[in-house]
């Protein structure tokens, strides 16, 4: 259910609807409507400063991207790095290992679900580039921007007693990873997903706010990511791709709901 429902990666665009005319926030130009926002991830544990992998329950994910582009519902770039002399980078962070669900024969598929979790999306005057195998060094050069958008891990289902979660049976769910070949230290290729909620201290946070999805959280994120050789030192990287609405102008918000209306008759027809 979660492949359907979620998406994580992280390598390059914001795409949404032109229903109407475009917020530009802090340099950064984004459109009424549905979006998808796709950026580049560097993540690895806490405790090794993001130069090694999640290895057992309790650790605590950390990570720091870049989003590329923003593009509109027709593919065509609303906003790219560097456009109007800004930058677009973020970190994450709280994510705590809830289980770590190995097979037997010990090997891939392992699932392994998060709780809690934060993104913070900073808008910069330079280029950023991740301080190699640094994930403090990296992140205090992204907090030292302008905060454009923040977000805090929503609940995508409970752990259950199978789970075996170090929470408990109940506890939330917000980061649902699958490493698909390799092992824990070594990720040959993985997947997670997950649902996002805007907190309200950025700058962009208003007009993404619109509890619209399942549970009312706002966004959902899907990410790729890997141990591969370039990772900048850090445990893993890859792709994030985070989708949501963006609140319409009052103008447009009848016409927005006619859509809706019909995107929903649309999945019905579909699921019957």
């Amino acid at each position: 259910m979660k492949k359907t429902l979620l998406a994580v990666a992280v390598a390059g665009t914001l795409a949404l609807s032109n229903v109407a005319s475009a917020d530009t926030i802090l340099g950064i130009t984004i459109n009424p409507g549905d979006f998808l926002q796709i950026g580049t991830i560097w993540e690895g544990s806490l405790s090794t400063n993001g130069t090694g992998t999640i290895q057992a329950t309790g650790e605590q994910l950390v990570g720091v991207g870049v989003v590329d582009v923003i593009k509109d519902a027709d593919g065509n770039v609303t906003w790219a790095s560097r456009t109007n002399g800004v930058y677009l980078a973020f970190y994450v962070d709280s994510h705590i290992t809830q289980a770590i669900i190995d097979p037997a024969p010990a090997g891939p598929p392992i699932n392994v679900l998060f709780s809690g979790g934060a993104a913070h999306f900073y808008q910069l005057n330079a280029a950023f580039t991740p301080v190699t195998g640094d994930y403090a060094a990296s992140k205090a050069i992204i907090a030292a921007g302008n905060l454009f958008l923040d977000v805090t891990g929503g609940t995508s289902r409970l752990c259950t007693a199978a789970d075996a979660c170090i929470g408990g049976v109940g506890t939330a769910v917000t980061l649902d990873s699958t490493i698909n070949s390799g092992n824990l230290g070594n990720i040959g290729s993985a997947s997670g997903s997950g649902f996002l909620n805007v907190t309200g201290a950025g700058a962009a946070d208003s007009i993404l706010n619109t509890n619209s999805l399942i549970g009312g959280n706002d966004m959902v994120l899907g990410s790729s990511f890997n141990s591969g050789t370039a990772t900048k030192g850090f445990g893993a990287s890859g792709s994030i791709d985070i989708r949501g609405e963006v609140v319409p102008e009052p103008a447009t918000l009848s016409l927005l709901g006619l859509g809706l209306l019909g995107l929903g008759a649309m999945r019905r027809r579909r699921n019957s």
